[in-house]
């Protein structure tokens, strides 16, 4: 584990191969758990023990969603920035939730200092990735990320954080608040009798039930494009998240331990290519 501090603000960070072993999320900046001034805004939500569990993962947790793996043949190889190349076994569709052979795993280098780590994912003829977690004071951090994409053929889909925010213990009810700068809409899985729209987010009305949870896909701003910006609150508590590109859309998903914003970014990436983006958070 790796333990970052800052006057107040603690995070601590797992290494690659240490503690999330599945191939849904990036391996990069695994966060075990954050810290400010004892209040603990972020730690494990479930009660499942194995590493290799898609969701087996805390806090501020992110993934590489892309749409290559529909071109690529079974027995083929497909790749997830940081997770590595991986192979697709038959001709079902992605999921999300199973565990694909990693057939080349890449190249890690870790770097870290008392406030600051730096993760290097090399998968030579494919990607460079670089994710590097500061923290920049007691209450705040960010996390920059830059690709070199190298690979032959283009990198097109979205990257997005799940953000597993849990709040102490508290579970997941009509204090749990989100907000945007704009009036949402978005696509409701079915209708809900505890959650629903407000005029600048969403609101609980009432628990999310054990073993039930919301979904809400297609989230964004009504009136036109939608930048990253957003908090979730829990009475005098919340955090606040930046990010320095536009999204093409939101999920909201909760269950009775989480209620998670995931602001998705598209990826169109040429072999060649560079990109850089940023998320920035505040624990208040």
């Amino acid at each position: 584990m790796i333990k970052l501090s800052n006057s107040g603000l603690e995070a601590v960070l797992c290494r690659p191969g240490e503690y999330y072993l599945g191939t849904r999320f990036d391996h990069a900046g695994i966060f075990r758990r954050i810290v400010r001034d004892g209040y603990v805004f972020a730690d494990e939500w479930f009660s499942h023990e194995d590493p290799f569990r898609h969701d087996r993962v805390c806090g501020l947790s992110e993934e590489f969603v892309t749409v290559e793996f529909d071109d690529v043949p079974v027995g083929g190889l497909f790749c997830k920035p940081g997770v590595g190349l991986l192979r697709r076994p038959d001709d079902a569709p992605y999921d999300w939730f199973r565990l694909y052979e990693v057939v080349r795993p890449g190249e890690w280098e870790v770097e870290a200092s008392q406030s600051s780590a730096r993760y290097i994912h090399l998968l030579p003829g494919y990607y460079r990735y670089t994710k590097e977690i500061r923290l920049l004071d007691g209450s705040r951090l960010e996390i920059i990320h830059s690709l070199d994409w190298d690979a032959p053929a283009p990198l097109k889909g979205y990257f997005y954080n799940h953000n597993f925010i849990t709040f102490g213990d508290t579970p997941v009810g009509p204090s749990r608040k989100l907000h945007f700068p704009f009036r949402p809409t978005g696509d409701w899985r079915h209708p809900y009798d505890n959650a629903h729209f407000t005029e600048d987010g969403v609101a609980f009305t009432g628990p999310v039930q054990p073993d039930d949870s919301v979904y809400c896909g297609n989230l964004h701003n009504s009136d036109g494009l939608t930048p990253c910006e957003f908090s979730v609150s829990e009475g005098e508590h919340s955090v606040r998240v930046t990010g320095n590109h536009l999204l093409d859309h939101f999920v909201l998903w909760s269950n009775p331990r989480v209620a998670c914003l995931e602001p998705y970014m598209i990826l169109n990436m040429t072999p060649g290519s560079f990109s850089s983006w940023t998320f920035q958070y505040s624990f208040e």
